[in-house]
């Protein structure tokens, strides 16, 4: 039998802290109906025929408790509840017989749950300062989620007009990267220093919390000052840490919510700081934002692309066109890239720019990925050999490891195409995410004849090690440099290295984002030994690939 009639809002709270206590722990609505216990509660209480719902008959089932003093415990309660956020707390001492005492520590939880421990008086530790752990972080000593939304409410219930309470909620950008490079502990050390710098930044009537991962929040009572706050905090927390004799840079994007205007509720201005943050995020990282009503116009229409995207999933709405990839030697098409498209009823065209990273955010793109590569498998081998496929490929599907390169091979058996016939693209990114784990994959891949191609040089964060450390037989060179060839030395230079050192290191070279003869010069004399992009072609479905590979490229080229 269990006690809990409803998977509530406290549930997380519950999850994470009701189960630790080793006393008999309900959480009450107003009504005295119980909404959750833990399993010492419910091992205690819990009717045999069906948990009741009102805490006095409850705690009647379990025949230790007298009606009298079932009385006082529902008095008690009572007062608690009567208490509000204005008096969170309430503890008393109930006899139940001689020589039988419990105490009642109660704790209001939200505007409308309570905690109440019920814990018999000859027990050693504290319940009140077990409650008090619920509330706190353990990494970081800060305040956690239940303590930031308990103060939240508070706040918001005091009408005080002198009052502008402000919440800035922040996450560490680039955080997994630290957090792969230094393991856990490093990952932890960062939480750590980030909290004494955040301390040191706040007032002492501020309450500082760690909502979970690298996410933290400020709430200030009176928060006109907030902006200058949150420059200060991109500054002082953006400063390089020393973490386990090594060197750490961060950012940090804060999101700034006030209230009534931004939300007269705690869940709201945690939402809309939220928005406010991922705002900060995207216009790059290391900097702050406040809410706006166009933030939640966006989130809305982020939320109704999601849907979109799950019931294309869902329904296998995506199709494949492929681009054509010129060898420069031979004047010759090499092969095609896969691209992912997507047309949606009401819609249209959807940009892979645009719904990649939103498949990749909500934990479609490894099944995406599977879809893919399977079909472009089975196209391919309708192919003339010995053109090649290409198929990018995200670091969610490189992160799952041996399962990823038996994943491939097993495609490859289905389909019958030759392994020599496949390429894999992978980004500079992906790279950065456990280097060591990736390499292993793209090694046991490349052991089996797949090849492996770098996508985008130059547009990462990765260096020029990364091409002598991975087993890659490609590099392809960022659009970005290619289109302002003849309007910027810098990308003369860098395509310049690029293909000397590609050469030296016996790998194919291909210039991306090729659009016009002037560029396909350019790029071959640079030493390119290969070009793609709309000068050559638009990407096809695969039904018109025998008419790409009729054209005369030799003729397009000049």
């Amino acid at each position: 039998m269990s006690l809990t009639l409803e998977p509530d809002g406290e549930t997380l709270l519950a999850d994470r802290a009701l189960e630790l206590l080793p006393w008999p722990t309900v959480i009450i609505d107003r009504k005295l109906r119980v909404r959750r216990a833990n399993e010492t509660a419910r091992q205690r209480f819990d009717p045999p025929d069906g948990p009741k719902s009102a805490l006095d008959d409850v705690l009647g089932w379990s025949g230790r408790v007298p009606a009298d003093a079932r009385q006082r415990i529902l008095a008690s309660c009572e007062t608690l509840i009567a208490g509000g956020l204005h008096n969170p707390r309430q503890d008393a001492m109930i006899v139940v017989a001689p020589g039988h005492t419990i105490a009642l520590h109660g704790r209001a939880l939200s505007d409308d749950r309570w905690m109440v421990v019920l814990e018999d008086r000859h027990g050693r530790v504290d319940p009140g300062a077990i409650l008090e752990e619920f509330f706190r972080d353990p990494i970081t000593e800060l305040g956690n989620r239940p303590h930031i939304e308990r103060k939240l409410e508070e706040t918001l219930a005091d009408d005080d007009p002198d009052h502008h309470p402000a919440l800035l909620v922040f996450d560490v950008d680039r955080f997994a990267e630290i957090n792969d490079r230094l393991g856990r502990q490093g990952g932890d050390a960062l939480l750590r220093a980030i909290a004494g710098r955040l301390r040191r930044a706040t007032r002492d009537a501020d309450e500082l919390c760690r909502l979970e991962g690298n996410s933290f929040a400020v709430l200030q009572n009176n928060g006109l000052g907030a902006d200058n706050l949150a420059v200060r905090l991109v500054d002082l927390l953006g400063r390089p840490y020393l973490l386990r004799g090594e060197v750490a840079t961060i950012g940090i994007s804060v999101g700034i919510a006030r209230a009534p205007a931004d939300g007269g509720t705690a869940a709201a201005l945690l939402m809309n700081a939220d928005l406010a943050r991922q705002a900060a995020k995207e216009a790059g990282g290391h900097t702050w934002r406040r809410f706006g009503q166009t933030m939640a116009e966006r989130a809305r229409s982020r939320l109704e692309l999601e849907a979109d995207l799950r019931k294309a999933f869902a329904a296998s709405h995506f199709t494949l066109a492929y681009q054509p990839k010129v060898d420069l030697k031979s004047g010759a098409i090499a092969g095609f890239e896969a691209l992912s498209r997507w047309t949606c009823v009401g819609r249209g065209a959807v940009p892979p720019g645009l719904f990649i990273p939103v498949a990749e955010d909500i934990g479609l793109i490894a099944s995406l990925g599977e879809q893919i590569l399977r079909t472009a498998c089975h196209d391919a081998v309708a192919w003339p050999e010995p053109l090649t496929v290409a198929v990018n490929i995200s670091v969610r599907q490189l992160e799952t490891g041996p399962a990823f390169v038996s994943h491939v091979l097993e495609t490859l058996r289905e389909s019958g195409l030759p392994p020599r016939r496949l390429e894999l693209e992978i980004t500079e990114g992906a790279l950065l995410r456990r280097p060591d784990e990736i390499h292993a994959v793209l090694r046991d891949l490349h052991d089996a004849g797949v090849r492996i191609t770098l996508d985008n040089f130059g547009s990462g964060l990765g260096s020029m090690r990364q091409l002598r450390g991975f087993p890659f037989d490609t590099v392809k060179i960022d659009q970005d440099f290619v289109q302002t060839l003849d309007s910027n030395e810098a990308s003369v230079a860098i395509v310049r290295a690029v293909a000397t050192l590609g050469a030296g290191l016996g790998l194919h070279v291909i210039a991306t984002g090729v659009e016009t003869i002037g560029q396909a010069r350019l790029v071959r004399a640079y030493g390119c030994s290969g070009i793609q992009g709309f000068l050559i072609y638009t990407p096809v479905v695969a039904a018109a690939v025998p008419s790409v590979l009729a054209r005369d490229i030799a003729a397009v080229l000049g």
